[in-house]
């Protein structure tokens, strides 16, 4: 075909380096590639792929974690090695040839590069799985832990419930297919490897969100806050990992002490080192009344999302008469699904949430139903840049 190669030479010089600092048209050229291939696919190799060869992979990237190949490589400062040099970096006994055809899969799939024959040079992604900076490693062990579990028995689960919409938090396919019969979120604190693999994959996940600093005013809330009577400025609800607090500081390093507060239950932050007295911890399950009255803002970042409208009314309804009417804001930032063209980042995360927690990603509408129905009112929805996720803005009707 002609043209095909200059064409094919200028698609394989993009890099992610390429959009720095055009974040938005990275994906949008991320979304078009996706397309590309799909058009581009035979049924045959779709169903192959579908069926049979993400498995492996994963299966592979797995395997090299455990035998120890991922931080060997990365402590070894990486480069190009040649298998042979790559089986004695493994933490675990591990055969040449066995490691080569693993090698050989991972190559083929990008997770690797192959430079020549038995000679792979690793990528920045490979790199970042054997660096404990990262949590990349957690990461990709929660697919193991938890996600594995309910999205592969979600099938067998939806027949059983007579292909219902499911809405009870207290029968998912989490429950159905975990050994434990246990919700995500008890499962989670039952062992600390099951924390700290979701735990990873949730900061780990962050970093493909766009900040929430970076397209909501956080200036006007600091310009009108008063912390003189010794409120919090913004207290994060099951913030879990701190990340969006850390974010905030990013964009705002000179808050006082103290002035930021970080809540979930006990078992989420045990152990949680955030190397900052800016803020500060506190032990809280939102099912209960909000202990902090008169701050600036109550910040929500995609815990809404995990429960069924009447749990979520009653989440709101516990922040209610912590709030100073005409001060305080509650900040609810989530995925606001569109009617038409949602994204494979929405759409997956709505059925993921439908098959871990019997949940489910809400319109913009169905947004201000929920919050109407806490007794609150829905003053703005201020979008990212992709259009993905939104901050909603929510005061005392």
């Amino acid at each position: 075909m002609e043209g095909l190669d200059l064409v094919l030479k200028k698609l394989e010089a993009f890099t992610a380096a390429d959009f720095e600092g055009y974040n938005t048209e990275r994906l949008k050229m991320l979304a078009s590639a996706r397309k590309l291939v799909s058009r581009l696919q035979s049924n045959g190799e779709k169903a192959y792929e579908i069926a049979y060869q993400q498995s492996l992979v994963d299966s592979a990237l797995r395997v090299c974690l455990d035998i120890g190949l991922w931080h060997g490589w990365t402590a070894a400062g990486g480069g190009e090695k040649q298998v042979e040099e790559l089986v004695g970096l493994t933490t675990k006994t591990c055969e040449l040839n066995l490691l080569r055809r693993l090698l050989r899969l991972l190559g083929a799939a990008n997770i690797i590069e192959e430079t020549g024959e038995d000679r792979y040079k690793p990528t920045q992604f490979s790199l970042s799985i054997g660096d404990d900076s990262t949590c990349m490693a957690q990461a990709i062990v929660s697919k193991t832990d938890h996600w594995d579990l309910s999205h592969m028995n979600l099938p067998s689960f939806l027949a059983k419930t007579s292909y219902r919409e499911p809405k009870d938090a207290k029968n998912t396919s989490y429950i159905d297919a975990n050994p434990e019969r246990l919700p995500i979120f008890d499962r989670f604190l039952t062992k600390k490897s099951y924390r700290d693999s979701l735990r990873g994959f949730l900061f780990e996940y962050s970093k493909y969100r766009v900040p929430w600093p970076e397209f909501y005013d956080t200036a006007s809330l600091i310009e009108g806050a008063d912390l003189s009577s010794g409120s919090p400025l913004i207290v994060d609800v099951g913030g879990l990992h701190g990340a969006d607090l850390l974010k905030l500081l990013d964009k705002h390093p000179n808050l006082p002490a103290g002035s930021l507060v970080l809540q979930d239950l006990a078992g989420a932050i045990s152990g949680l080192t955030l190397n900052t007295d800016k803020i500060k911890l506190m032990e809280y399950n939102f099912f209960k009344p909000e202990p902090l009255h008169g701050s600036r803002a109550y910040f929500l970042h995609m815990v809404l999302h995990d429960w069924p409208d009447e749990l979520v009314t009653r989440i709101l309804q516990n922040l209610k008469p912590a709030l100073k009417k005409g001060y305080s804001k509650i900040l609810i930032c989530e995925i606001v699904m569109p009617r038409t063209g949602a994204s494979m980042y929405q759409a997956s995360l709505d059925v993921a949430l439908m098959a871990n927690l019997s949940a489910y990603e809400r319109t913009e509408a169905e947004w201000k139903k929920v919050i109407n129905d806490a007794g609150l009112e829905m003053i703005s929805v201020t979008m990212d840049p992709r259009g993905f996720e939104g901050v909603i803005e929510v005061e005392l009707a």
